[in-house]
């Protein structure tokens, strides 16, 4: 494609050609361009979900661009057209006949799907006689509504007419978690409006609306039509019918319309106004929202499977986004059964959210995880789960506690923002005090509760728990250097220090050259093991062999007998479920070198499938992108740097596997086909240590130390964000020497380059060799040049 100019673009919007670059299928997202190319599923995932996202409305279906029921959370109905905390259409559909010709089409089986980043294409070949048609998609930013564009291509030498009935199935409905909170669904109102030219719908007795229609005018109207295909709820249908005229070789696109609000219908026909009146420019705002993304920590590396799958990290983590009313700007979960706050995801996604370029996410999310978590519980408790309308199903597991002053530390480290660091320090405080005076019973340092894996009935003492919580002393300590308080500082320090040092042998089993999942009692293993052999003999093993599974009842059976014949006041670690958080002492970088290599050789010999680490070695078949992600950054933090990208590799493996321009959340092809956390494992592995890029900006100074993988030579990432700077770094390696060039907005920030590996070669700086070498350089300015000569 030819390059345009923003201006251009612009032009084009105005004067109604919008939809001349969605035709474009090339696989990449190119950096000279102005417009996305789009990612195409070549037909092969028609009964898979996709996701037209924006940060007030987003929309589900099938890549065949039919609308099915589908989803668990809200049995039947996470898919459809939402607003959130409502749903407002189960799907639209489209009949098409060419006038006086008796022949009816239902546009509802694409035979190919492209996913862009700003919305999708369905296209449909045929569908009538010389007519193609395509229909394109979008949510606008801060808009609590959808665009559809519908695009017929006249193939004929003669002029058709064509008669479009735009058919729609109302489900004007509440999110997850609104029953338990007295929220009940009733029966949907359809009703014209005639001066609008629209459909207006509403919730007999809750305050949930919607409004839809189209540019063009409308012939007819009915109500309560049979050919909607039959979806759950209370909604109703309604069908608008509207006449087009193609002439040969003409394409003519018309644009459809919907709204909703949960505040009043007025509300939804302003929104409804504003789509109508602007979806040209509301589209363009769309593309240069997205290209701004993509232009900021922008990669270029030897991988390009891997840089390919990182550059729509970043837009994947963008379609997770919700700015809602009363509540703020954060990054969901997942989509499409999680798109509200967790705390656990948004402790590992916020780190990766800074190291591929938005700082500024971070913040918002963990201030409304720190505000809710304020508001719920009060007493430092981080909260586990809050649904987008405002209500928490869980005020949160042990862990998220400890996690989130982690990432909150990381903010810190990135930015430089002081006012942050103070808004969320006392809270942190007291999840440290929750942490040791409600959640340690024995006072043993070991807080007890749930983790991560959420095993049920497990509410021993964990080993992420515990890791997590040693970390948040460690990071607690230097928030208390930086806010002046020495004797909070000192304490934390110590305990931060016995705790590890308590880590490293009550958890470690040497028989096992492996961390334990949990320290606890005999009968608590006991009781552990039964559970084990209980999900072996009932739990899903499709994905196992016989063989294995016979293999591993045997094994758990007679651990169980082992255990039975222990004294019955036994209290050790216990290497039980064998699940992936097992690694979360070498992830944190607190376990020793000997028993770090251990662990990460007995995990890639013993414990990972085809995509990473299993997340429970019982059953030996699920893997998720933060198991892997997790134990890539495990093998970064002791400088295996290839076996690091072994894992990392993995993720960018499934990339595109079930939606275009996505990665599953379970690999490698199902569950959530957009996962927030998975950024973890795609960006902080390559930035902190591929790159090397460890920042202390409220000091204004970054340590740059990269890890290069066998056969990288030339590499580079630029535009990345630090504090109030933005840093390039470039990386040029040969058989003689390697050179680092640095450059960065501003002039006033440090940038050190630890070079004791390099002693007695000859290092040059900016051209000039260095006399007398010491351990690290440090350079300023806004560009600098290393050069180190082998």
């Amino acid at each position: 494609m030819e390059k345009l100019s923003l201006n251009m673009i612009k032009i084009l919007l105005m004067t109604g050609y919008i939809l001349s670059f969605i035709s474009c299928r090339n696989a990449n997202i190119k950096h000279e361009s102005e417009i996305f190319n789009g990612l195409s599923n070549n037909g092969k995932f028609p009964s898979k979900p996709y996701l037209t996202a924006g940060d007030k409305s987003y929309i589900v279906g099938w890549q065949d661009g039919s609308f099915p029921d589908l989803g668990g959370h809200v049995e039947g109905e996470m898919g459809g057209f939402w607003t959130p905390p409502v749903k407002i259409l189960d799907g639209v559909w489209l009949e098409i006949n060419e006038t006086g010709k008796g022949q009816t089409v239902l546009l509802n089986k694409a035979s190919e799907f492209i996913n862009y980043p700003q919305g999708n294409k369905f296209i449909y070949p045929q569908i009538l006689s010389g007519i193609d048609a395509e229909r394109f998609q979008f949510c606008p930013q801060n808009k609590s509504g959808m665009v559809i564009y519908y695009s017929f291509k006249n193939n004929l030498d003669r002029e058709r007419e064509l008669e479009l009935n735009f058919m729609v199935k109302t489900d004007l409905s509440p999110v997850w978690f609104s029953k338990e909170n007295s929220i009940i669904d009733a029966k949907d109102s359809v009703q014209w409006d005639k001066e609008n030219s629209a459909f207006c719908a509403y919730d007999i007795k809750n305050p949930w609306f919607t409004v839809w229609g189209s540019t063009l005018p409308a012939a007819s109207h009915s109500e309560d039509i049979e050919t909607v295909p039959a979806t759950k709820g209370q909604g109703r249908s309604a069908k608008s019918r509207y006449i087009i005229k193609i002439k040969p070789g003409e394409t003519v696109t018309s644009a459809f319309l919907v709204s909703g609000s949960n505040v009043s219908m007025d509300a939804a026909l302003d929104v409804y106004k504003d789509l109508k009146q602007n979806h040209k420019l509301l589209l363009n705002d769309k593309i240069l929202h997205y290209k701004q993304i993509d232009n900021r920590s922008i990669v270029e590396i030897p991988d390009k499977k891997l840089q390919d799958a990182y550059t729509w990290g970043k837009i994947n983590s963008e379609w997770l986004v919700s700015d809602l009313s009363g509540l703020g700007r954060f990054m969901g979960a997942g989509a499409i059964e999680y798109p509200w706050l967790f705390g656990c995801d948004n402790s590992y996604a916020s780190q990766g959210l800074l190291c591929s370029g938005d700082p500024e996410l971070a913040k918002s999310t963990l201030r409304l995880i720190r505000e809710v978590s304020v508001k719920v519980n009060g007493n430092g408790r981080i909260i586990h789960e809050m649904s987008s309308n405002g209500f928490v199903g869980n005020k949160g597991n042990t862990q998220e506690t400890p996690h989130f002053a982690i990432a909150v530390w990381k903010v810190f480290q990135w930015t430089g923002d002081i006012e942050f660091l103070k808004e969320m320090y006392p809270y942190i405080k007291l999840g440290i005090n929750w942490l040791f005076t409600d959640m340690d019973s024995n006072h043993n340092l070991f807080p007890e509760g749930y983790g991560i894996m959420e095993v049920r009935g497990l509410n021993a003492e964990l080993i992420d728990v515990a890791v997590y919580t040693q970390q948040a002393l460690e990071v607690a300590s230097k928030m208390a250097k930086v806010l002046n308080e020495p004797d909070l500082q000192d304490e934390y320090s110590k305990k931060a220090e016995s705790l590890k040092d308590k880590i490293n042998t009550h958890f470690w089993d040497e028989e096992e050259s492996s961390y334990c999942d949990f320290y606890g009692t005999r009968d608590q293993a006991i009781h552990v093991v039964k559970g084990a052999i209980e999900q072996l003999n009932l739990g899903g093993t499709d994905k196992i062999s016989a063989e294995k599974l016979s293999g591993k009842q045997i094994f758990y059976s007679q651990l169980l007998e082992k255990y039975s014949k222990l004294p019955k006041d036994t209290s050790k670690g216990w290497f039980t479920n064998k699940n992936w958080v097992i690694s979360t002492p070498v992830e944190t970088g607190i376990a020793p070198r000997d028993k770090a290599i251990k662990l990460l050789d007995k995990v890639r010999k013993e414990d990972c499938g085809s995509f990473g680490p299993y997340l429970s070695a019982v059953e030996g078949k699920y893997m998720m992108t933060i198991a892997t992600g997790v134990q890539a950054e495990s093998e970064a933090k002791y400088g295996r740097t290839d076996e690091a990208l072994w894992y990392v590799d993995k993720i960018a493996e499934t990339f595109g596997m079930a939606l275009p321009g996505s990665i599953s959340e379970m690999m490698p092809d199902y569950g959530c086909p957009v996962q927030g956390w998975t950024i973890y494992g795609l960006a902080v592995p390559l930035v902190t240590h591929i790159f090397g890029i460890q920042p202390d900006a409220f000091g204004k100074s970054v340590l740059i130390e990269p890890h290069l993988p066998m056969n990288w030579e030339n590499l580079s990432i630029s535009s990345l964000p630090v504090g109030d700077n933005n840093i390039s770094l470039s990386i040029l390696k040969s058989k003689d020497k390697i050179e680092y060039e640095i450059s960065a907005e501003k002039n006033d920030w440090s940038y050190i380059f630890p070079v004791k590996e390099f002693s007695g070669k000859e290092i040059f700086v900016n051209g000039e060799k260095v006399k007398n070498q010491s351990d690290s350089l440090v350079v300023k300015g806004n560009k600098n040049k290393i050069r180190i000569m082998f």
